[in-house]
Protein backbone atom coordinates (compact mmCIF):
# COMPACT_ATOMS: atom_id res chain seq x y z
CA UNK A 1 0.00 0.00 0.00
CA UNK A 2 3.18 2.16 0.86
CA UNK A 3 4.82 1.52 -2.16
CA UNK A 4 1.52 2.37 -4.09
CA UNK A 5 0.97 5.67 -2.28
CA UNK A 6 4.66 6.51 -3.42
CA UNK A 7 4.06 5.38 -6.97
CA UNK A 8 0.94 7.67 -6.92
CA UNK A 9 3.15 10.94 -5.47
CA UNK A 10 5.45 10.12 -7.76
CA UNK A 11 3.50 9.73 -11.13
CA UNK A 12 1.50 13.30 -9.39
CA UNK A 13 4.53 14.96 -9.47
CA UNK A 14 5.88 13.84 -13.11
CA UNK A 15 2.62 14.88 -14.28
CA UNK A 16 3.02 17.96 -12.77
CA UNK A 17 6.99 18.69 -14.05
CA UNK A 18 5.51 17.97 -17.45
CA UNK A 19 2.71 20.73 -16.87
CA UNK A 20 5.19 23.09 -15.98
CA UNK A 21 7.37 22.72 -18.64
CA UNK A 22 4.82 22.84 -21.36
CA UNK A 23 3.62 26.16 -19.85
CA UNK A 24 6.46 27.88 -19.26
CA UNK A 25 7.59 27.00 -22.98
CA UNK A 26 4.05 28.39 -24.23
CA UNK A 27 4.11 31.48 -22.37
CA UNK A 28 7.87 32.58 -22.96
CA UNK A 29 6.91 31.11 -26.70
CA UNK A 30 3.97 33.55 -26.48
CA UNK A 31 5.47 36.72 -24.87
CA UNK A 32 8.98 36.70 -26.89
CA UNK A 33 6.53 37.20 -30.23
CA UNK A 34 3.63 38.66 -28.58
CA UNK A 35 2.29 40.72 -31.59
CA UNK A 36 2.81 37.93 -33.70
CA UNK A 37 0.41 35.66 -30.90
CA UNK A 38 -2.14 38.69 -30.74
CA UNK A 39 -2.45 38.94 -34.53
CA UNK A 40 -2.62 35.55 -35.01
CA UNK A 41 -5.66 35.51 -32.10
CA UNK A 42 -7.48 38.50 -34.34
CA UNK A 43 -7.15 36.32 -37.48
CA UNK A 44 -8.84 33.24 -35.82
CA UNK A 45 -11.75 32.53 -37.44
CA UNK A 46 -13.68 31.66 -33.70
CA UNK A 47 -12.15 34.14 -31.30
CA UNK A 48 -11.36 37.40 -33.34
CA UNK A 49 -13.61 39.30 -31.23
CA UNK A 50 -11.29 38.53 -27.45
CA UNK A 51 -8.06 38.70 -29.29
CA UNK A 52 -6.69 41.04 -26.76
CA UNK A 53 -8.19 40.03 -23.73
CA UNK A 54 -7.53 36.42 -24.40
CA UNK A 55 -4.15 37.10 -25.38
CA UNK A 56 -3.29 37.94 -22.15
CA UNK A 57 -5.29 36.22 -20.01
CA UNK A 58 -3.71 33.14 -21.66
CA UNK A 59 0.11 34.05 -20.65
CA UNK A 60 -1.41 35.12 -16.80
CA UNK A 61 -3.12 31.93 -16.49
CA UNK A 62 -0.03 29.60 -17.83
CA UNK A 63 2.54 31.84 -15.61
CA UNK A 64 -0.29 31.49 -12.62
CA UNK A 65 -0.44 27.67 -13.18
CA UNK A 66 3.46 27.28 -13.48
CA UNK A 67 3.86 28.86 -10.16
CA UNK A 68 0.99 27.06 -8.54
CA UNK A 69 2.18 23.81 -10.07
CA UNK A 70 5.48 24.75 -8.35
CA UNK A 71 4.00 24.87 -4.83
CA UNK A 72 2.78 21.81 -2.75
CA UNK A 73 -0.26 23.27 -0.67
CA UNK A 74 -1.79 24.21 -4.35
CA UNK A 75 -0.28 21.66 -6.48
CA UNK A 76 -3.62 19.51 -6.54
CA UNK A 77 -5.66 22.70 -7.50
CA UNK A 78 -3.20 23.83 -9.66
CA UNK A 79 -3.29 20.47 -11.18
CA UNK A 80 -7.58 20.36 -12.01
CA UNK A 81 -6.99 24.09 -13.40
CA UNK A 82 -4.15 22.96 -16.11
CA UNK A 83 -6.77 19.94 -16.99
CA UNK A 84 -9.09 22.65 -17.56
CA UNK A 85 -7.03 25.19 -19.75
CA UNK A 86 -5.88 21.98 -21.75
CA UNK A 87 -9.61 21.11 -22.44
CA UNK A 88 -9.87 24.83 -23.39
CA UNK A 89 -7.30 24.32 -25.65
CA UNK A 90 -8.50 21.01 -27.36
CA UNK A 91 -11.88 22.06 -27.31
CA UNK A 92 -10.90 25.53 -29.55
CA UNK A 93 -9.05 23.07 -31.95
CA UNK A 94 -11.98 20.65 -32.46
CA UNK A 95 -14.48 23.34 -33.30
CA UNK A 96 -11.12 24.85 -35.73
CA UNK A 97 -11.64 21.36 -37.57
CA UNK A 98 -14.92 21.08 -37.77
CA UNK A 99 -17.14 24.39 -37.49
CA UNK A 100 -14.55 26.93 -38.97
CA UNK A 101 -15.58 28.87 -41.76
CA UNK A 102 -11.52 28.01 -42.37
CA UNK A 103 -8.47 26.32 -40.71
CA UNK A 104 -5.69 29.10 -39.93
CA UNK A 105 -2.46 27.97 -39.87
CA UNK A 106 -1.44 26.11 -36.99
CA UNK A 107 2.04 28.51 -36.04
CA UNK A 108 3.54 30.08 -33.11
CA UNK A 109 4.59 28.94 -29.69
CA UNK A 110 3.82 25.26 -28.81
CA UNK A 111 2.31 25.13 -32.49
CA UNK A 112 4.95 25.80 -34.32
CA UNK A 113 6.39 22.42 -35.25
CA UNK A 114 2.72 20.69 -35.12
CA UNK A 115 -0.23 20.72 -37.60
CA UNK A 116 -3.78 20.83 -36.17
CA UNK A 117 -4.32 16.97 -35.51
CA UNK A 118 -0.97 16.74 -34.12
CA UNK A 119 -1.52 19.06 -31.71
CA UNK A 120 -5.17 17.66 -31.12
CA UNK A 121 -3.42 14.31 -29.64
CA UNK A 122 -0.49 16.14 -27.67
CA UNK A 123 -3.05 17.98 -25.95
CA UNK A 124 -5.49 14.65 -25.34
CA UNK A 125 -2.41 13.21 -24.11
CA UNK A 126 -1.63 15.63 -21.44
CA UNK A 127 -5.39 16.02 -20.40
CA UNK A 128 -5.28 11.84 -19.82
CA UNK A 129 -1.97 12.11 -17.98
CA UNK A 130 -3.24 15.13 -15.58
CA UNK A 131 -7.12 13.40 -14.93
CA UNK A 132 -5.03 9.70 -14.49
CA UNK A 133 -2.70 11.48 -11.91
CA UNK A 134 -5.76 13.16 -10.23
CA UNK A 135 -8.27 10.48 -10.32
CA UNK A 136 -5.60 8.05 -8.18
CA UNK A 137 -4.89 10.70 -5.61
CA UNK A 138 -8.39 11.14 -5.16
CA UNK A 139 -10.47 8.24 -6.66
CA UNK A 140 -14.01 8.69 -5.07
CA UNK A 141 -17.28 10.77 -6.08
CA UNK A 142 -15.90 13.94 -4.81
CA UNK A 143 -12.72 13.55 -7.67
CA UNK A 144 -14.62 12.27 -10.12
CA UNK A 145 -17.24 15.22 -9.88
CA UNK A 146 -14.78 17.90 -9.98
CA UNK A 147 -12.95 16.56 -12.52
CA UNK A 148 -15.90 16.37 -14.75
CA UNK A 149 -17.06 19.76 -13.55
CA UNK A 150 -13.67 21.31 -14.85
CA UNK A 151 -13.86 19.49 -17.98
CA UNK A 152 -17.84 20.02 -19.04
CA UNK A 153 -17.61 23.90 -18.08
CA UNK A 154 -13.83 24.73 -20.07
CA UNK A 155 -15.83 23.40 -22.95
CA UNK A 156 -19.12 25.25 -22.81
CA UNK A 157 -16.62 28.19 -21.58
CA UNK A 158 -15.47 28.08 -25.50
CA UNK A 159 -18.62 26.76 -26.78
CA UNK A 160 -19.79 30.19 -25.41
CA UNK A 161 -16.82 32.69 -26.47
CA UNK A 162 -17.04 31.20 -30.26
CA UNK A 163 -20.85 32.01 -30.01
CA UNK A 164 -20.57 35.49 -28.92
CA UNK A 165 -17.70 35.93 -30.90
CA UNK A 166 -19.49 35.20 -33.88
CA UNK A 167 -22.42 37.33 -33.16
CA UNK A 168 -19.84 40.12 -32.11
CA UNK A 169 -17.87 40.02 -35.35
CA UNK A 170 -21.10 40.12 -37.61
CA UNK A 171 -22.67 42.52 -35.62
CA UNK A 172 -20.32 44.52 -33.38
CA UNK A 173 -17.18 44.55 -34.96
CA UNK A 174 -14.35 46.43 -33.07
CA UNK A 175 -12.54 46.37 -36.13
CA UNK A 176 -10.98 43.03 -36.75
CA UNK A 177 -11.20 42.05 -39.62
CA UNK A 178 -11.26 37.98 -40.91
CA UNK A 179 -9.16 37.40 -43.74
CA UNK A 180 -11.00 34.12 -45.06
CA UNK A 181 -9.07 32.13 -47.54
CA UNK A 182 -10.18 31.55 -51.28
CA UNK A 183 -12.54 34.18 -51.52
CA UNK A 184 -10.94 35.77 -54.30
CA UNK A 185 -7.90 34.82 -56.75
CA UNK A 186 -6.26 37.22 -59.07
CA UNK A 187 -6.59 35.31 -62.55
CA UNK A 188 -6.28 37.73 -64.90
CA UNK A 189 -4.85 40.93 -65.95
CA UNK A 190 -5.02 43.19 -69.16
CA UNK A 191 -2.63 46.47 -69.92
CA UNK A 192 -5.13 49.45 -71.11
CA UNK A 193 -2.28 51.60 -72.10
CA UNK A 194 -3.60 54.38 -70.69
CA UNK A 195 -4.47 55.95 -67.64
CA UNK A 196 -7.82 57.76 -66.55
CA UNK A 197 -10.29 55.16 -67.33
CA UNK A 198 -13.14 53.56 -64.92
CA UNK A 199 -16.04 51.23 -65.32
CA UNK A 200 -18.85 52.16 -66.96
CA UNK A 201 -21.24 49.09 -65.97
CA UNK A 202 -21.33 45.56 -67.08
CA UNK A 203 -24.17 44.02 -69.53
CA UNK A 204 -24.80 40.74 -70.76
CA UNK A 205 -21.25 39.00 -69.50
CA UNK A 206 -19.48 41.84 -71.02
CA UNK A 207 -17.57 44.82 -69.33
CA UNK A 208 -17.60 47.77 -70.14
CA UNK A 209 -14.64 50.95 -69.47
CA UNK A 210 -15.20 55.01 -69.51
CA UNK A 211 -12.04 56.88 -69.77
CA UNK A 212 -11.83 60.63 -68.59
CA UNK A 213 -9.37 61.60 -70.96
CA UNK A 214 -11.57 60.96 -74.26
CA UNK A 215 -14.83 60.79 -72.39
CA UNK A 216 -16.42 59.69 -75.87
CA UNK A 217 -14.42 56.87 -75.68
CA UNK A 218 -15.99 53.15 -74.51
CA UNK A 219 -13.81 50.23 -74.55
CA UNK A 220 -15.34 46.67 -74.28
CA UNK A 221 -14.28 43.16 -72.80
CA UNK A 222 -15.81 40.03 -72.45
CA UNK A 223 -15.44 38.54 -69.05
CA UNK A 224 -11.56 36.69 -69.92
CA UNK A 225 -10.14 39.46 -71.12
CA UNK A 226 -9.14 38.23 -74.10
CA UNK A 227 -11.65 40.14 -76.37
CA UNK A 228 -11.28 44.10 -76.72
CA UNK A 229 -13.77 45.88 -78.83
CA UNK A 230 -13.84 49.92 -78.48
CA UNK A 231 -16.72 52.51 -79.43
CA UNK A 232 -17.47 56.05 -79.91
CA UNK A 233 -20.22 57.56 -78.65
CA UNK A 234 -22.47 60.32 -81.00
CA UNK A 235 -24.19 62.92 -79.10
CA UNK A 236 -27.41 65.13 -80.45
CA UNK A 237 -26.34 67.96 -80.16
CA UNK A 238 -22.34 67.52 -79.05
CA UNK A 239 -21.27 71.06 -78.85
CA UNK A 240 -22.15 71.92 -74.83
CA UNK A 241 -19.45 73.14 -73.06
CA UNK A 242 -19.17 70.04 -71.45
CA UNK A 243 -16.64 70.05 -68.29
CA UNK A 244 -16.82 66.88 -66.38
CA UNK A 245 -18.37 63.88 -68.61
CA UNK A 246 -19.04 60.38 -67.05
CA UNK A 247 -20.64 57.36 -68.92
CA UNK A 248 -22.96 54.31 -67.08
CA UNK A 249 -24.65 51.21 -68.24
CA UNK A 250 -27.09 49.52 -67.30
CA UNK A 251 -28.63 46.81 -69.32
CA UNK A 252 -29.24 47.69 -73.32
CA UNK A 253 -29.51 51.44 -72.30
CA UNK A 254 -26.10 54.07 -71.45
CA UNK A 255 -26.19 57.49 -69.50
CA UNK A 256 -24.14 60.28 -70.66
CA UNK A 257 -24.22 63.02 -68.12
CA UNK A 258 -22.51 66.06 -66.83
CA UNK A 259 -24.28 67.20 -64.13
CA UNK A 260 -22.41 70.71 -64.00
CA UNK A 261 -24.61 71.94 -67.01
CA UNK A 262 -26.39 69.98 -66.24
CA UNK A 263 -27.23 67.34 -68.64
CA UNK A 264 -28.20 63.91 -69.09
CA UNK A 265 -27.91 62.52 -72.43
CA UNK A 266 -29.70 58.36 -73.21
CA UNK A 267 -29.06 56.01 -75.75
CA UNK A 268 -28.64 51.96 -76.71
CA UNK A 269 -25.58 50.32 -76.25
CA UNK A 270 -26.70 48.59 -79.64
CA UNK A 271 -25.37 51.72 -81.84
CA UNK A 272 -23.90 54.04 -79.06
CA UNK A 273 -25.70 56.75 -80.48
CA UNK A 274 -27.24 59.37 -77.68
CA UNK A 275 -29.71 61.87 -77.53
CA UNK A 276 -30.82 64.70 -74.57
CA UNK A 277 -32.97 63.09 -72.14
CA UNK A 278 -32.42 65.25 -69.19
CA UNK A 279 -30.99 69.04 -69.07
CA UNK A 280 -31.15 72.13 -67.38
CA UNK A 281 -32.62 70.59 -64.29
CA UNK A 282 -31.46 69.40 -61.83
CA UNK A 283 -28.08 70.40 -60.96
CA UNK A 284 -25.85 67.11 -59.42
CA UNK A 285 -22.06 65.91 -58.64
CA UNK A 286 -23.11 62.04 -58.71
CA UNK A 287 -25.85 60.19 -60.69
CA UNK A 288 -26.68 56.13 -60.68
CA UNK A 289 -29.34 54.73 -63.28
CA UNK A 290 -31.81 52.92 -61.71
CA UNK A 291 -33.48 51.39 -64.99
CA UNK A 292 -34.49 53.06 -68.27
CA UNK A 293 -36.22 56.28 -67.11
CA UNK A 294 -35.39 56.31 -63.83
CA UNK A 295 -32.12 57.80 -61.94
CA UNK A 296 -30.87 58.86 -58.51
CA UNK A 297 -28.57 62.03 -58.10
CA UNK A 298 -26.90 63.39 -55.43
CA UNK A 299 -27.19 67.28 -55.77
CA UNK A 300 -26.99 70.26 -53.28
CA UNK A 301 -29.71 72.08 -51.08
CA UNK A 302 -30.23 75.75 -52.87
CA UNK A 303 -28.78 78.04 -49.81
CA UNK A 304 -27.08 75.75 -47.61
CA UNK A 305 -25.32 73.73 -50.54
CA UNK A 306 -25.78 70.73 -48.27
CA UNK A 307 -25.51 66.99 -49.94
CA UNK A 308 -28.86 65.66 -50.90
CA UNK A 309 -29.99 62.93 -52.41
CA UNK A 310 -32.82 62.75 -54.98
CA UNK A 311 -34.43 60.91 -58.34
CA UNK A 312 -34.87 61.74 -61.83
CA UNK A 313 -37.91 60.30 -63.90
CA UNK A 314 -38.50 60.67 -67.38
CA UNK A 315 -41.25 58.75 -68.99
CA UNK A 316 -43.99 60.56 -70.45
CA UNK A 317 -43.05 63.71 -68.37
CA UNK A 318 -40.32 64.24 -65.92
CA UNK A 319 -40.65 64.00 -62.23
CA UNK A 320 -37.75 65.27 -60.00
CA UNK A 321 -38.09 64.25 -56.25
CA UNK A 322 -35.53 65.09 -53.62
CA UNK A 323 -35.31 63.46 -50.46
CA UNK A 324 -33.23 66.45 -48.14
CA UNK A 325 -33.22 64.27 -44.88
CA UNK A 326 -31.36 60.76 -46.17
CA UNK A 327 -28.16 62.05 -45.61
CA UNK A 328 -27.25 62.93 -41.90
CA UNK A 329 -25.39 65.95 -41.13
CA UNK A 330 -22.45 65.62 -38.75
CA UNK A 331 -20.77 68.88 -39.70
CA UNK A 332 -21.39 71.18 -42.16
CA UNK A 333 -23.73 68.51 -44.90
CA UNK A 334 -21.42 69.37 -47.43
CA UNK A 335 -18.08 67.49 -46.59
CA UNK A 336 -19.27 64.94 -44.24
CA UNK A 337 -22.01 63.54 -45.92
CA UNK A 338 -19.36 62.72 -49.32
CA UNK A 339 -19.71 59.23 -50.47
CA UNK A 340 -19.87 56.59 -52.99
CA UNK A 341 -23.55 56.35 -54.59
CA UNK A 342 -24.17 52.85 -55.76
CA UNK A 343 -27.29 50.56 -56.66
CA UNK A 344 -28.17 46.69 -56.08
CA UNK A 345 -29.87 45.45 -59.35
CA UNK A 346 -30.83 42.00 -57.58
CA UNK A 347 -32.16 44.02 -54.15
CA UNK A 348 -33.43 46.92 -56.01
CA UNK A 349 -32.00 49.11 -53.27
CA UNK A 350 -29.59 51.99 -53.19
CA UNK A 351 -26.92 51.83 -51.39
CA UNK A 352 -25.08 55.25 -50.04
CA UNK A 353 -21.13 55.13 -48.42
CA UNK A 354 -20.06 57.82 -46.09
CA UNK A 355 -16.20 58.53 -46.84
CA UNK A 356 -15.87 59.62 -43.58
CA UNK A 357 -17.96 57.63 -41.32
CA UNK A 358 -18.67 54.09 -40.47
CA UNK A 359 -22.00 53.57 -41.97
CA UNK A 360 -23.89 53.40 -45.17
CA UNK A 361 -27.13 53.83 -46.29
CA UNK A 362 -30.04 51.56 -47.66
CA UNK A 363 -32.92 52.83 -49.36
CA UNK A 364 -35.61 52.06 -51.82
CA UNK A 365 -35.96 52.82 -55.42
CA UNK A 366 -38.11 55.80 -53.96
CA UNK A 367 -35.17 57.27 -51.40
CA UNK A 368 -37.33 55.97 -48.12
CA UNK A 369 -34.76 54.92 -46.16
CA UNK A 370 -34.28 50.79 -45.32
CA UNK A 371 -31.93 50.82 -42.57
CA UNK A 372 -28.55 51.81 -41.49
CA UNK A 373 -25.88 49.89 -41.44
CA UNK A 374 -22.37 50.13 -39.38
CA UNK A 375 -18.95 49.35 -41.50
CA UNK A 376 -16.54 47.48 -38.89
CA UNK A 377 -14.60 50.67 -38.43
CA UNK A 378 -15.15 52.80 -35.39
CA UNK A 379 -15.05 55.67 -36.95
CA UNK A 380 -19.03 57.29 -35.90
CA UNK A 381 -18.03 61.01 -36.49
CA UNK A 382 -16.60 62.49 -39.50
CA UNK A 383 -13.39 63.76 -38.41
CA UNK A 384 -12.59 66.77 -40.50
CA UNK A 385 -11.25 70.45 -40.11
CA UNK A 386 -13.80 72.50 -42.26
CA UNK A 387 -13.16 76.20 -42.80
CA UNK A 388 -15.25 78.92 -44.75
CA UNK A 389 -13.34 81.46 -46.76
CA UNK A 390 -14.31 84.91 -46.12
CA UNK A 391 -14.06 86.29 -49.51
CA UNK A 392 -15.66 83.64 -51.52
CA UNK A 393 -17.91 81.98 -49.01
CA UNK A 394 -16.71 78.38 -49.54
CA UNK A 395 -16.20 75.56 -47.37
CA UNK A 396 -13.14 74.04 -47.50
CA UNK A 397 -11.22 71.46 -45.93
CA UNK A 398 -8.22 73.39 -43.58
CA UNK A 399 -6.44 69.46 -42.99
CA UNK A 400 -6.22 66.13 -44.81
CA UNK A 401 -9.75 63.96 -44.38
CA UNK A 402 -9.51 61.08 -42.07
CA UNK A 403 -11.13 58.67 -44.91
CA UNK A 404 -13.12 56.01 -43.90
CA UNK A 405 -14.36 54.10 -47.26
CA UNK A 406 -12.82 55.07 -50.11
CA UNK A 407 -15.25 53.44 -52.61
CA UNK A 408 -17.68 50.66 -53.02
CA UNK A 409 -19.83 48.48 -55.57
CA UNK A 410 -23.03 46.66 -54.29
CA UNK A 411 -24.16 43.59 -56.55
CA UNK A 412 -27.46 41.43 -55.28
CA UNK A 413 -27.07 41.15 -51.06
CA UNK A 414 -23.46 42.38 -50.38
CA UNK A 415 -21.54 45.69 -50.36
CA UNK A 416 -18.16 45.29 -51.69
CA UNK A 417 -16.53 48.16 -49.32
CA UNK A 418 -12.38 49.56 -49.94
CA UNK A 419 -11.65 50.18 -46.76
CA UNK A 420 -9.37 53.69 -45.98
CA UNK A 421 -8.11 52.19 -42.95
CA UNK A 422 -5.71 49.22 -41.11
CA UNK A 423 -7.37 47.01 -38.76
CA UNK A 424 -6.55 45.72 -35.67
CA UNK A 425 -4.15 42.88 -35.67
CA UNK A 426 -3.22 43.42 -39.65
CA UNK A 427 0.29 43.34 -41.19
CA UNK A 428 1.57 46.70 -42.07
CA UNK A 429 3.25 44.44 -44.81
CA UNK A 430 -0.11 43.55 -46.39
CA UNK A 431 -1.51 46.77 -45.77
CA UNK A 432 1.41 48.73 -48.07
CA UNK A 433 1.05 46.04 -50.75
CA UNK A 434 -2.65 46.12 -50.92
CA UNK A 435 -6.11 47.76 -50.57
CA UNK A 436 -8.83 45.79 -48.33
CA UNK A 437 -12.28 44.97 -49.35
CA UNK A 438 -15.06 44.37 -46.29
CA UNK A 439 -17.83 42.44 -47.62
CA UNK A 440 -21.44 43.09 -45.93
CA UNK A 441 -24.70 41.50 -46.02
CA UNK A 442 -26.74 44.34 -46.84
CA UNK A 443 -29.92 42.75 -45.69
CA UNK A 444 -28.72 41.49 -42.74
CA UNK A 445 -26.48 44.18 -41.58
CA UNK A 446 -23.14 42.02 -40.88
CA UNK A 447 -20.04 42.04 -42.01
CA UNK A 448 -18.92 38.64 -43.34
CA UNK A 449 -15.58 38.82 -44.49
CA UNK A 450 -12.68 40.99 -46.22
CA UNK A 451 -9.79 39.93 -48.73
CA UNK A 452 -6.82 41.73 -50.52
CA UNK A 453 -6.56 43.37 -53.86
CA UNK A 454 -2.68 43.57 -54.54
CA UNK A 455 -1.13 46.69 -56.28
CA UNK A 456 0.27 46.47 -59.59
CA UNK A 457 4.03 47.89 -59.97
CA UNK A 458 3.11 50.51 -57.07
CA UNK A 459 0.21 51.21 -58.22
CA UNK A 460 -3.41 51.10 -55.91
CA UNK A 461 -6.76 50.43 -57.59
CA UNK A 462 -8.51 53.40 -58.37
CA UNK A 463 -12.28 51.66 -59.25
CA UNK A 464 -13.75 48.53 -59.01
CA UNK A 465 -16.54 46.49 -60.44
CA UNK A 466 -18.89 43.33 -59.53
CA UNK A 467 -20.50 40.78 -61.45
CA UNK A 468 -21.95 37.64 -60.55
CA UNK A 469 -18.23 35.64 -60.70
CA UNK A 470 -15.73 37.75 -60.32
CA UNK A 471 -14.50 41.24 -58.92
CA UNK A 472 -12.48 43.16 -62.00
CA UNK A 473 -10.76 46.15 -60.78
CA UNK A 474 -8.51 49.14 -62.24
CA UNK A 475 -5.09 48.95 -60.89
CA UNK A 476 -3.18 51.69 -62.46
CA UNK A 477 -3.03 51.55 -66.06
CA UNK A 478 -4.66 47.66 -65.67
CA UNK A 479 -7.87 45.93 -65.83
CA UNK A 480 -7.04 42.71 -63.35
CA UNK A 481 -9.66 39.77 -63.07
CA UNK A 482 -10.17 38.43 -59.18
CA UNK A 483 -12.56 35.31 -59.56
CA UNK A 484 -14.73 34.15 -56.34
CA UNK A 485 -14.40 31.55 -54.70
CA UNK A 486 -16.50 29.13 -52.54
CA UNK A 487 -16.64 31.39 -49.85
CA UNK A 488 -17.84 34.59 -51.76
CA UNK A 489 -20.01 32.44 -54.32
CA UNK A 490 -21.57 30.88 -51.64
CA UNK A 491 -22.73 33.94 -50.19
CA UNK A 492 -23.82 35.53 -53.62
CA UNK A 493 -26.02 32.61 -53.97
CA UNK A 494 -28.10 33.24 -51.22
Amino acid sequence: MKLNIKLQNVFLEMVCFLYIILFTYAAISKLIDFENFQTQLGQSPLLSAYAASISFLVIFAELGLVVALSLRVSRIKALYLSVGLMTVFTTYIILILNFSSFIPCSCGGILEKLGWNEHLIFNLFFIFIGSCSLLLHQYDKKGIISLLLIVVSSVLFVVFLFLSSEDTMKKQNPFIRRFTPNVASRTLTKNLNNYGFYFAGHSKGNIYLGNTISPLTIIEFDSTLQHKKQYSIQLTPDTLPFRAVKTKILGAHFFLYDGSIPIIYRGLVSDWKATIWVTKKPYFTTLQPIDSTLCVFRGQQLGTYENILGTIALDDSLKIRKQKHLLQKQIDGIFDTDGTLTYSEGLKKIVYTYFYRNQFIVADTALQLVHHVTTIDTTTRAKLKVVRVKKSGDSKLAAPPYTVNLRSAAFNELLFNQSGLRGRYESKKNWDHASIIDVYDITNKIYLFSFYIYHENKMKMSDLLITEKALYAIVGHQIVKYTFGTPMLTQLKK
